[in-house]
């Protein structure tokens, strides 16, 4: 297990975020090959469908993310203040409402998925592929919130690497059944949620396996305080849970007003999703390390080193946006041929990523601010900046200006969602980033 309370901040946020980069990395690079595989073996509606029943998941996903969150905010918070005795009750706590979550998801995915398409403006065969492909994801649900709560295990006791095997083996498995579901095998849309739902199950069964060898849960000491725990952690998690449920509907209410001007556009806006996906995971898993390295040293009661972190943090992520953004522009046309070899939807992602990747930065940095805030316990901040982000911001931005300017106004959107999310954030942070007076963090 990672000590995040020694050593030079910035190496230790940094080697703890690379293993997961390095994981996350494989997971989007999945990501993007099923997109790459059903772009060009099952055609644009296939990836239009991809796209379309993405946000329904993730709606489904967005309350497991924020709670399993909160547990590795408290495992860390135990790991700093060296108080492992209490490890068993969070444990406890977390498998059962993986179990719960899982169940209930897959039958609301089963009763839900329909109605809900049809509130996104999807029908005809475009939502027969959707449903079909959520239909076969769900089978899936158990693996995809079991291996997701093994990995918020892992990196709230500070072993980024164990979590990124975890990953990095299903993300594997994923793109190597992809292929042969729907290249080989020719199943479509289904053989792609197949591929996930089988490679999500054994990374589960894999990443079990280490954590009990490597990290057993402790046996002895007081009676695990199971509900307590999960009272904590539905608290402090329903914020950033509420954050990720937000941004669901929100991108609900996108597809709505993109489906209007056909499949080549939504086609378009799933390929430059997958493509903001990939390139945001660095910055997402700086995010994640700032929160681990900023509860694990409140923790320890050292409020000026936290900031020291998070401070050296921004100013590696500034640099390396830069870099990533460049990267994205000048090679902004091969990267829409990989995925369609339609000359409408790639003239399309090319505008689309030309007009928001020179201001990514923007992004970044507000993700990685986030980390800050979640590790101080201050987990309603950026559910607060999501709102004025996203639901004041960039949704109507896009609604009431796609009329005048078409889709240029739902791209624009992202860049004025991204402004408004960051100038509230710096707000909420601006005595850790302009003073040299600790924060005092609230209780």
């Amino acid at each position: 297990m990672t000590d995040l309370t020694t050593g030079p901040p910035l190496r230790r946020v940094v080697g703890f975020a690379l293993p997961l980069t390095a994981a996350n990395l494989l997971q989007q690079g999945y990501v993007l090959v099923d997109s790459i595989v059903v772009g060009h073996y099952v055609g644009v509606e296939g990836l239009a469908a991809v796209g379309a029943s993405g946000p329904l998941f993730y709606l489904l996903n967005a309350m497991f993310i924020g709670l399993g969150t909160a547990f590795t905010i408290r495992l860390a918070h135990l790991r700093g203040a060296r108080q492992d005795g209490e490890r068993r009750g969070v444990v406890l706590s977390l498998a059962l409402l993986t179990v719960v979550w899982s169940v209930g998801c897959i039958v609301l995915a089963t009763a839900l998925a329909r109605p809900v398409l049809a509130l996104m403006g999807i029908h005809g065969t475009l939502a027969d592929a959707c449903a079909e492909f959520i239909g076969v994801l769900s089978l899936g649900f158990p693996g995809l919130f079991g291996s997701a709560a093994v990995s918020a295990y892992l990196r709230g006791l500070g072993d980024s690497r164990a979590a990124m095997w975890v990953v990095g083996f299903g993300s594997i498995a994923n793109a190597v059944l992809v292929l042969l579901f729907v290249a080989v095998l020719g199943m479509g849309v289904g053989g792609a949620a197949l591929a996930t739902a089988i490679a999500a199950t054994a990374a589960l069964v894999v990443g079990l396996l280490h954590a009990r060898r490597v990290h057993p849960v402790p046996r002895a000491g007081e009676r695990p305080a199971v509900a307590r725990e999960l009272r904590d952690a539905v608290r402090l998690g329903f914020p950033l849970a509420g954050q990720h449920i937000i941004l669901a509907v929100g991108i609900m209410v996108l597809v709505w007003i993109i489906q209007a001007f056909g499949p080549v556009v939504l086609a378009a806006f799933t390929v430059v999703s997958r493509i903001e996906q990939f390139t945001a995971m660095l910055f997402l898993d700086f995010s994640g390390a700032v929160t681990a390295f900023t509860a694990q040293n409140l923790g320890a009661h050292d409020r000026a080193r936290a900031r020291q972190g998070l401070l050296q943090t921004l100013g590696l992520t500034v640099a390396l946006t830069a870099v990533v953004s460049a990267l994205v522009l000048l090679a902004r046309g091969p990267i829409a041929a990989v995925f369609t070899d339609d000359p409408a939807t790639r003239d399309l992602t090319e505008r689309y990523l030309l007009i928001i990747f020179p201001f990514f930065a923007l992004y970044t940095v507000m993700v990685v601010l986030h980390g800050h805030l979640n590790g101080s316990r201050r987990t309603t901040a950026p559910l607060i900046c999501t709102v004025i982000a996203f639901v004041v911001v960039q949704i109507p931005f896009a609604y009431l200006l796609n009329g005048v300017f078409g889709i240029e106004a739902v791209m624009w959107a992202v860049v004025a969602g991204w402004t408004a999310g960051l100038t509230y954030t710096v707000l909420c942070l601006r005595r850790v980033l302009f003073d040299r007076t600790p924060e005092v963090v609230p209780s």
